[in-house]
């Protein structure tokens, strides 16, 4: 039995939110060499373009159009308060350990180009660089609603324009390894955090979701069921974990993880053919901590940072703890102090606007709803 894709809440992709942010965090408490953190990231990214396009998908079919302006207005409320509040923690700790940030850096983090800033114009404080993977989506947002306007009624030429520029974005990496293959640090930085190298794992879950609603997704969706093809995706998984070989690490991987969650993440919430798996992701634990995993992306590196030094007076397990609950205290905070009452107003604005907005009705003619 399939399920339709549709804007339902779905514990479950909470789940995947929660563990993609635990990775990312238990890497950056120095467990990188084992946890995967860019995983992490790159789950994040699929989950991310596949909701996005699922919400424009329910615009457009609700009111034969997209408004623009609702869909940047909405990104803003929703992104900047949050990371508002992170800036400003971060400045009253850069400024307490006497840290001569540039105001570039902060601008960097506003206007979303940390990630360009990043690679072109210095490294930067670890507590600030983190926002590379907020920018690469910001980036993608701004152009994907224009794009999606202009061909999502006809599927194929859609997705076609999107293979070609996962291929693309292959081609550029691999540009990238052949122009820095001789510098460790700006190969590493160049494929993995700059917008035009990643932009492609945002796309893979867009082309997910597109595929899941068209008239045509019968082939598609029959493909998620084989427990062959999901036990081979989860292996090529493993694959691109195993591989250190740099050439395939910076190319070729992000491909095959895109790929493997083109699989991976639609057939778990989609369909009924792995329940356990479901199950297990919509653990109250995992949903409640992908819930406010926004807050614990922004400020985690904050609290791991700055206690620091505790790890470095030799209380190792005391620094993990302290990490594990300064980030649960401030990332809570953020999410029912900030987040929540910015979603509550959001709600209000998007009423507010359907109740000015002429609707269709049942008999042809409209109404103020």
């Amino acid at each position: 039995m399939h399920q339709k894709a549709t804007l339902a809440y779905i514990p479950a992709l909470d789940g995947m939110r929660g563990l993609s942010i635990l990775l990312v965090f238990i890497a950056h408490l120095g467990f990188d060499r084992i946890v995967p953190g860019g995983l992490g990231v790159t789950l994040f990214f699929f989950i991310s373009g596949y909701i996005i396009t699922l919400v424009l998908n329910n615009e457009y079919k609700k009111n034969t159009s997209i408004n623009l302006k609702h869909f940047y207005t909405g990104r803003i409320l929703r992104l900047y308060p949050p990371l508002l509040f992170m800036l400003i923690l971060t400045a009253f700790y850069l400024i307490y350990i006497s840290y001569s940030f540039k105001l570039g850096e902060i601008l960097a983090c506003l206007l979303y180009y940390e990630n360009y800033y990043f690679f072109y114009g210095g490294k930067g404080h670890l507590t600030l660089t983190i926002l590379w993977s907020l920018a690469v989506e910001e980036h993608f947002y701004l152009l994907y609603p224009l794009l999606f306007l202009g061909f999502f009624k006809n599927t194929k030429k859609i997705i076609g324009i999107f293979l070609g520029l996962m291929l693309l974005a292959l081609v550029v990496r691999i540009g990238g390894y052949i122009q820095y293959k001789h510098f460790a640090d700006e190969l590493e930085r160049y494929c993995y955090v700059l917008t035009h190298t990643r932009f492609d794992s945002i796309l893979f879950g867009c082309m997910a979701a597109v595929l899941l609603t068209s008239k045509k997704s019968d082939n598609y969706k029959s493909l998620l069921s084989n427990k062959k093809l999901l036990v081979f995706a989860f292996l090529v998984q493993v694959f691109c974990l195993v591989i250190r070989d740099p050439m395939f690490r910076y190319t070729v991987r992000y491909t095959l993880q895109g790929l493997s969650f083109f699989i991976l993440v639609p057939a778990i919430i989609n369909t009924d053919s792995y329940p356990i798996i479901r199950q297990a992701l919509s653990n109250k634990a995992l949903v409640s901590i992908g819930k406010v995993s926004y807050s614990i992306y922004l400020l985690h590196m904050l609290v791991v940072k700055s206690l620091a030094f505790i790890q470095a007076n030799g209380h190792t397990y005391l620094y993990f703890a302290c990490c594990i609950a300064g980030t649960s205290l401030l990332s809570v905070f953020c999410y029912y102090v900030i987040e929540r009452p910015i979603y509550r107003f959001r709600k209000g604005l998007n009423t507010k606007r359907l109740l000015l907005q002429p609707q269709p009705v049942a008999n042809g003619v409209t109404d103020i709803i």
